[in-house]
């Protein structure tokens, strides 16, 4: 995949977890940006060879959340 399809798949990727994150977390946007691009769960979607961009949008979300309130980020093992 060259570089401009992937930050596209990956811009796609944040802004439905975002949308998530205001929906189910009741914040407002700008917080929930800050929520999703302060974590380490983005750093690593941002990185290609991590493969996070296969998952799907609730298993991004689900992943956030765990490392957000329990302070641990889990990587599937089929990632």
């Amino acid at each position: 995949m060259g570089e401009k399809e992937f930050n596209a798949v990956v811009e796609i990727l944040l802004q439905q977890v975002v949308a998530l994150v205001v929906n189910r977390k009741g914040l407002p946007i700008e917080d929930a940006l800050l929520y999703v691009y302060e974590s380490r769960l983005y750093v690593l979607l941002t990185r290609e060879d991590t493969k996070l961009w296969h998952l799907s949008v609730e298993k991004l979300y689900q992943m956030l959340v765990d490392e957000r309130e329990k302070n641990i980020l889990t990587l599937p093992d089929y990632v």
